[in-house]
């Protein structure tokens, strides 16, 4: 990790020089890479949305500009305010400057970034990290609704069905693969089709089932069917399931499951962008904020980028051609099509503009609202 040398005043000593490791924020040391806003605004292309949410094109927006900003790394700025801070102190050890260096970092981490929507580096790096159920303070999910109220959400729907047909087939013999069987996964693959759908079709196998194959992985890290001897069949928990019905516990554990050890990007030929997966807690503060009307998804997309620019910086490591909008089309499959639509939390609106393209406008549903609390502090 890079060292800076500052020097300062400590007594029976005069004037020592020290090397501390550059104390970036959490924000920038876990998400920016190095990476701040005049380097994303370089990867822009200029017939691309510009970042700044105006609306216009890049190139008739803020192109140019960021030449005209401070050439000053991101680093070097939270160095140069702590040489402030430590200017004409005089500390009494060595343990005891730094102890005050840590503080000052810990008071400004608890800074509400703009990016961020008002949390805190410190608080974005939980939503990342931490289980769900350590975010009270900023975010509470209602497992207290009735069961009617989880009842005709996609992935419930599907999770009882895929449960109560292998609960009336258990057990149920795998592929040499240790697939489900074709027959099994073509009728689950069936059932899970939207009625709306044009490319209903058959499957040669379950891994041309996305759905099937993803909720299979899913059930089982949730703990209610396993495979053992190439057999699948509920296990107790999902057994308990099926007989007592399914609450709101049953629900936030599926979520639970499918936000923080399911692999998002699984099944899709994106690069790996965690961030998408990690983030999904500000993401869905996003669309409280963002989403209570119909919003284009770019929208959130670009937003989304602003916060966590790194994205970008992967992108160019794993696949150089790669475009914004490309970025923004993985956020919108990943999170709005895939989570937020599968679980019911926002509702999403899709305008034909070609042959196999769709524009898509999303809101948060009444679920939504329902089920994610966010503190008054948020």
């Amino acid at each position: 990790m890079e060292k800076t040398d500052i020097k300062m005043r400590v007594p029976r000593q005069g004037i020592i020089q020290i090397s501390i490791e550059n104390p970036i924020p959490i924000n920038c040391m876990c998400f920016f890479s190095g990476m701040y806003m005049e380097d994303v605004m370089k990867k822009i292309g200029k017939n691309d949305p510009c970042p700044c949410g105006s609306g216009k094109k890049y190139k008739n927006c803020c192109l140019g500009k960021q030449d005209q900003k401070s050439e000053k790394n991101l680093a070097q700025q939270v160095m140069e305010e702590i040489r402030e801070q430590l200017n004409n102190r005089e500390f009494e050890s060595l343990e005891e400057a730094n102890e005050f260096v840590g503080h000052f970092m810990e008071r400004k981490q608890a800074v509400p970034q703009i990016d961020f929507l008002g949390f805190s580096s410190e608080q974005i790096h939980r939503m990342l990290h931490h289980p769900l159920e350590t975010l009270e303070d900023m975010v509470r999910f209602n497992q207290a609704l009735e069961p009617e109220a989880f009842l005709q959400i996609p992935v419930v729907k599907n999770s009882l069905f895929f449960l109560t047909r292998l609960k009336q087939v258990e057990p149920l013999k795998g592929t040499t693969k240790g697939n489900l069987p074709l027959a099994f996964a073509q009728e689950l693959y069936t059932e899970f089709l939207d009625p709306s759908d044009r490319f209903h079709r058959s499957i040669r196998s379950e891994e041309d089932a996305l759905a099937v194959n993803s909720l299979r992985h899913v059930l089982k890290m949730c703990g209610w069917l396993k495979k053992m001897k190439n057999h699948y069949s509920l296990t107790a928990k999902g057994t308990r399931l099926i007989e007592q019905g399914f609450s709101g516990s049953h629900f936030f554990s599926l979520m639970n499951v499918f936000v923080r050890r399911f692999n998002w990007a699984f099944q899709d030929r994106y690069p790996s962008f965690w961030i998408i997966q990690g983030g999904v807690v500000f993401s869905l503060f996003m669309l409280h904020r963002k989403g209570r009307q119909f919003i284009a998804a770019g929208e959130l997309g670009d937003s989304f980028i602003r916060a966590f620019p790194a994205v970008i910086g992967e992108a160019e490591e794993t696949m150089p051609l790669l475009r914004i909008e490309d970025i923004r089309g993985c956020f919108s499959l990943r999170f709005l099509d895939r989570f937020c639509e599968y679980f019911g939390l926002a509702d999403i609106r899709r305008e034909r503009t070609g042959a196999y393209k769709s524009d898509l406008f999303v809101k948060k549903s009444a679920f939504y609202d329902q089920y994610i609390k966010w503190s008054d502090t948020s």
